[in-house]
């Protein structure tokens, strides 16, 4: 097999071109050097390579490494240690990592130690008695550079190599747009060290806060900004401190946190902490402002926690105008075995397959995507908009999509194309735009989109049988929120077709036209952002139905 073919060597090698593309100007001279050499490798060098600097494991036990397509792992090593790239100069408590248990425990019955116990204990026994300096490893080097570089390619601050597979269903070829003046993914070399170690650290709540409020501090754009990261990781910590009973800190601490959340959105949190601080009047107060200002999702949560406190302190609670609730349908399915943990039905399926299996049975097409299908409909339809040539938001080559896509600033720069595509919409022209959309974007990579759940007929359907004002309330709420903001749509879109009846259900009979469906199992219930979308969508016109699922 020609390593150009070997897919980690493929995956490996486009992640160095694509990091250099993006961030070439961010690294020193001898870390260009380094990328260099590691383009270079050939034949079974690359091979092992690609495949090591994927782990998440630094130390590699010789005489275990087999790959496919490798006569001799052993000469490869050599050349790579020879190349710098790999060293056999691990220290003792690294060679640990190459340790299986059965070794770990052999080591501790020759020193007479405990043998029980989980890994990190064995581990913890033998660390000092120099344990596995006979078997010859190596560790991989520039670990740093090559993180980087995948940050760099695949544009996330997680950055598993397993997003290939995706890349590879389909998308296979980049837009091709004119580059926009503008800074790129870091200013300096400096805001992207700062930046690195905000990822390799584990800060204290008021530090990360700290972060935060710097207003000095430069954060790239789209997935690798590590704010959404900070502000959840906060948000857990002011819980723990929550739990542990210091409810002023925590008070103090959500506060902080506010300014940097939607909204509303600490407001049952920060009510509770209040609460538990015997100021159930200022707890309410923080409860009734929140549902005038938050979003949808979250002022139902402030409802329900109103009403609660409300009735503690024998106080009236006025309610808001009620929500639109879906129609509910009673569905009855064979159940299956269950498989890791989650309830299997008819043939071994999920529920949302099962339910949909049994429509498609019924002559029905059904699309299964959730928020993923909406996040493809959206790409396509502002792909045009996407590589507008706006100052500084298309710097580089190689991009999906322009670095403000999931902020306001999106829109507000783009206001008449993005007006245009949504009055169109809005005039039933949907279907027609995905018609022409398809034929030049399929199999581009877009931001958002993925070609492998729906065909371009199917999205073409969907679009011209979908309600234009539900369509175009959709695509606005994307627009403000962010793709994220697709979290919570029904998991299942029947596509318009003939009237059919489902046997075992109640009603029977589904209608002709686009139908979404939320499934829900015997022990499941709607979120609140599922709530949330469901009276946004019947709001607009669309039809939306709550299908139970009994055995």
């Amino acid at each position: 097999m020609s390593v150009d073919w070997d897919l980690p060597v493929h995956d490996f090698f486009e992640i160095l071109d694509l990091g250099l593309a993006r961030g070439a100007n961010l690294l020193t001279a001898g870390e260009l050097s380094v990328v260099r050499r590691m383009r270079a490798l050939v034949d079974e060098q690359a091979r092992v390579f690609a495949r090591l600097s994927g782990r998440k494991r630094k130390v590699f036990a010789v005489d275990r490494l087999e790959f496919a397509g490798v006569a001799d792992c052993g000469v490869a090593v050599d050349a790579l240690v020879d190349a710098g790239l790999l060293t056999r100069f691990v220290p003792w408590p690294g060679r640990l990592e190459v340790l299986t248990v059965d070794e770990l425990k052999a080591a501790c019955r020759r020193e007479k130690l405990r043998v029980g116990g989980r890994r990190d204990a064995l581990v913890e026994r033998v660390e000092g008695l120099r344990v596995g300096r006979e078997r010859e490893v190596v560790s991989l080097c520039h670990v740093g550079l090559i993180r980087r570089l995948e940050r760099f390619a695949l544009g996330r601050i997680y950055a598993d190599r397993s997003q290939w597979v995706v890349e590879r269903l389909g998308m296979v070829r980049w837009a091709e747009y004119k580059r926009t003046l503008g800074v790129a993914l870091f200013p300096t070399r400096r805001d992207l060290l700062r930046w690195e170690a905000v990822l390799a650290a584990e800060h204290p709540v008021e530090d990360a806060l700290a972060l935060l409020e710097d207003p000095t501090r430069v954060w790239p754009p789209g997935r690798l900004d590590p704010r959404r990261r900070l502000r959840r990781s906060i948000f857990e910590a002011i819980r723990t401190i929550e739990r542990e009973g210091a409810f002023g800190r925590a008070e103090a601490l959500y506060k902080r946190l506010a300014l940097w959340l939607p909204a509303g959105s600490a407001a049952v949190r920060l009510s509770r902490v209040i609460e538990h601080q015997g100021r159930g009047t200022e707890a309410l107060w923080v409860l009734q402002e929140a549902r005038s200002e938050a979003r949808l999702g979250d002022r139902i949560a402030s409802e329900r926690a109103g009403r609660r406190v409300a009735k503690s302190l024998g106080l009236a609670w006025a309610p808001s105008r009620p929500l639109l609730v879906p129609k509910e349908r009673r569905l009855r399915l064979s159940p299956a075995p269950a498989e890791g943990g989650r309830p299997r039905w008819e043939g071994g399926l999920a529920v949302e397959e099962a339910v949909a299996s049994r429509l498609i049975a019924s002559g029905r097409r059904v699309l299964t995507a959730e928020g993923p299908l909406w996040r493809t409909l959206f790409a396509l339809l502002f792909a045009e908009t996407y590589f507008l040539p706006v100052p500084g938001q298309l710097p580089v080559p190689f991009l999906s999509g322009p670095l403000d896509l999931a902020t306001p600033q999106f829109r507000e720069r783009r206001a008449d194309a993005v007006a245009t595509v949504l009055a169109g919409v809005r005039a039933g022209e949907a279907g027609d735009r995905l018609g022409v959309a398809v034929q030049h974007w399929w199999g581009v990579r877009l931001s958002g989109a993925r070609w492998d759940l729906a065909t371009p007929e199917e999205l073409i359907a969907l679009g011209s049988g979908f309600k234009p004002a539900a369509l175009a309330a959709l695509l606005e709420h994307l627009l403000d929120e962010g793709l994220r903001a697709a979290a919570g749509l029904p998991d299942l879109v029947v596509l318009a077709g003939d009237a059919v009846r489902l046997g075992d259900a109640h009603p029977s009979r589904v209608g002709q036209g686009v139908l979404l469906v939320e499934v829900k199992g015997p022990s499941d219930s709607l979120r609140d952002e599922q709530r949330a979308w469901n009276h946004r969508l019947l709001s607009a016109g669309a039809t939306v139905e709550v299908w139970n699922v009994r055995s």
